[in-house]
């Protein structure tokens, strides 16, 4: 009988690296659900054993996926521009590969870590308010519930949270006139909205709304998007 991992996966040169790549192509295509480590073998052409020369079990191999596409967003440098700026740019960065990868990065959400792209993930977050010069546990109470926001708005975006899904407009249409058979008035008002979803107007709604507590709570002026930072006179 052949020894556990000595098969194909070594004479192809396979490496821990590869069989991440290969388990994110999986799931992105797939989705989580129907990932496992003998269809991720199939995909590779090597026999089931030999992934566990790089990988102990799939649970780890998911905190892998997680850990590489964590470790893969291109969070944009903390000099230059205002805080406010560098957090929406640094907000930007997180969504867009969200949306890159809207079936694994899931995995980002929802899996605690303590990777070091995980550290990073924090450390950038931290430095971008870092001009404010708050105490510490006030830094940690504002990357909390930046995150808290985050990983809300983005599983909601990619299906993952209360959601109504996709609708034509016969099906918004539908939806506005259930909600509204309610007869309550405020449902009955905003009926039109919550039958239907702007993503990337909702997520900047939050995002700004954010910002501009957080700029009113510190005492600082709120830059509103494409708004000039006010001079400050001298």
């Amino acid at each position: 009988m052949a020894a556990r991992g000595t098969g194909r996966g070594r004479r192809v040169g396979l490496t821990r690296e590869k069989v991440i790549a290969a388990a994110v192509t999986m799931i992105d295509r797939d989705g989580p659900d129907a990932f496992s480590l003998r269809r991720l073998a199939t995909e590779l052409g090597i026999e089931n054993m030999s992934l566990y020369n790089h990988v102990p079990n799939k649970e780890a191999l998911l905190d892998g996926v997680a850990e590489a596409l964590l470790a893969g967003i291109a969070f944009p440098e903390e000099e230059g521009g205002t805080w406010q700026k560098r957090i929406r740019a640094h907000a930007a960065a997180f969504r867009a590969a969200a949306k890159q990868h809207p079936k694994a990065f899931p995995l980002v959400l929802t899996r605690p870590t303590q990777s070091p792209a995980a550290l990073e993930a924090m450390r950038s977050t931290l430095a971008c308010l870092d001009e404010l010069r708050l105490a510490p546990e006030e830094m940690v109470h504002v990357l909390r519930g930046y995150t808290a926001f985050m990983v809300g708005s983005i599983m909601r975006e990619l299906g993952y949270a209360i959601y109504l899904g996709a609708m034509d407009s016969d099906q918004v249409q539908q939806r506005t006139e259930a909600i509204a058979a309610s007869g309550d008035p405020i449902l009955t008002a905003t009926a039109p909205y919550l039958a239907d979803s702007d993503h990337d107007a909702e997520f900047a709604y939050g995002l700004e709304l954010m910002i501009s507590g957080l700029a009113a709570k510190v005492g600082v002026p709120y830059e509103a998007q494409g708004r000039p930072r006010p001079r400050v006179s001298t």
